[in-house]
């Protein structure tokens, strides 16, 4: 028979549990509230976008728990982690550079689409297209062009069989279409394979050449790409989403452990004339296209395991034996204003 004491004792430990089961709810019911609210129609001319500096900041979408969740934010770079400015606009991946926003979001309800929209430094509404998919990267060339990737089938990059288009286009201007159509040379031989995909763009400061992940099974190259000439050719192999170094010379990605499963990457990075890649071994890996801090610090975004739909975005410098630190909490999707 069971003593007063031993009642008492399983009683505070049905509470506890009771108590750490509603938060875990109140949590999830907290994200789902956040995340499958109807997104707003894209805007003409977003209140709070034309108030982003066009330098010495930093671009994000905003992960707080609050009415901001999802929302574009920028901070400035000598405080990242301070004060942030929200603009209004929702976005599930974003990027801006020059004289461009590039905004991937996601219009749920009981249909859910996804939509593509490009704003002026002014806030206008320059551009805007369905997408076949969830979101997954963008990127906008200092000449103007947009590169956007959006997931056909599949849930992540680590899905096997997933499918993705891959698009760089003018906003108002030209169309170059899916990059999965242009020609592929890895070693000098057309890749024909059914099951190519292209996607996380990067663009030099021309305006033709850019830089890619093609990938065919379980194989995944860099491809240098042309614009004008609808071809890319692969210059390295195991590399994925590729970000080119403010100076044009480096080119930073992921880098998937051999054998890793779950997948692991480490980040990479690549000296475009010597033809040399230095690694840099992630402890806890990521999943994200990088950005440039400056020519020596790389940014990404880690998502937090323990918040669903939350996130923070921190930096690695490039020394031997770096390993990441808090850039901005609560935050995804970086993007800096030079």
């Amino acid at each position: 028979m069971k003593s007063k004491r031993q009642y008492l004792l399983a009683a505070v430990v049905l509470v506890a549990v009771l108590v750490a089961a509603g938060f875990a709810v109140n949590s999830f019911m907290g994200f789902q509230e956040r995340t499958q609210e109807p997104a707003v129609a894209a805007q003409q001319n977003p209140e709070g976008i034309a108030q982003i500096p066009l330098e010495n900041a930093v671009v994000f979408r905003d992960t707080r728990a609050t009415v901001d969740y999802g929302k574009v934010a920028w901070a400035p770079l000598d405080s990242p982690n301070g004060a942030r400015t929200d603009t209004g606009l929702s976005c599930d991946r974003v990027y801006r550079t020059g004289g461009m926003l590039s905004c991937l979001s996601a219009q749920r309800g009981m249909n859910t689409s996804y939509d593509s929209t490009v704003y002026s430094i002014g806030g206008h509404l320059l551009a805007e297209r369905a997408l076949p998919g969830e979101p997954s990267r963008t990127r906008v060339s200092p000449t103007g062009m947009v590169g956007v990737t959006a997931f056909i089938t599949g849930e992540s990059y680590d899905f096997v069989g997933f499918s993705t288009e891959t698009v760089i286009a003018v906003p108002g201007g030209t169309n170059y279409g899916n990059l999965q159509d242009f020609d592929i040379l890895v070693g000098g031989t057309k890749l024909t394979a059914e099951d190519r995909n292209v996607w996380g763009v990067t663009f030099a400061k021309d305006a033709q050449t850019f830089y890619a992940t093609a990938a065919s099974g379980k194989q995944t190259w860099l491809v240098q790409g042309s614009l004008r000439d609808k071809r890319m050719t692969a210059i390295g192999e195991n590399a994925e989403c590729p970000s080119i170094s403010p100076d044009g010379k480096l080119i930073a990605y992921k880098k998937r452990r051999a054998d890793s499963d779950p997948a692991h990457w480490d980040i990479a990075v690549l000296d475009i004339a010597k033809k040399t890649e230095t690694l840099y071994p992630l402890e806890s890996g990521f999943d994200d296209q990088l950005e440039w801090l400056d020519a020596d610090t790389l940014l990404f975004g880690q998502p937090r395991e323990e918040t669903p739909g939350d996130a923070d975005i921190f930096s690695l410098d490039l020394v031997p034996g770096a390993t990441p630190k808090m850039f901005i909490e609560h935050a995804w999707s970086p993007s800096i204003q030079r």
